[in-house]
């Protein structure tokens, strides 16, 4: 998922990743987590060109939710979403 996620983002844009997520749902949030980790390793062993790819789909998550947002889809879930309901 993550990689797809990135494809999508790197050939369409942040719009066409929303396209994606909206159809993974909650799904898409195990794949934003999975980069941020992928990006952390990728910075300790230095490897640029990888970490650019999986930072710029953590980078770009919040606009991405927002165009899910505005097309009516369901919001991915985030595990912060699990404690605002206290």
């Amino acid at each position: 998922m993550a990689h797809y996620l990135i494809r999508r983002l790197n050939a369409g844009g942040e719009s066409a990743a929303a396209e994606l997520v909206a159809k993974l749902g909650s799904k898409a949030e195990v794949a934003r987590e999975l980069c941020y980790r992928l990006y952390t390793l990728c910075e300790r062993k230095k490897r640029a060109a990888e970490a650019l790819a999986y930072n710029g789909l953590v980078q770009s998550w919040p606009e991405i939710v927002r165009l899910v947002r505005e097309s009516g889809a369901p919001r991915p879930a985030s595990t912060d979403d699990l404690f605002d309901h206290a």
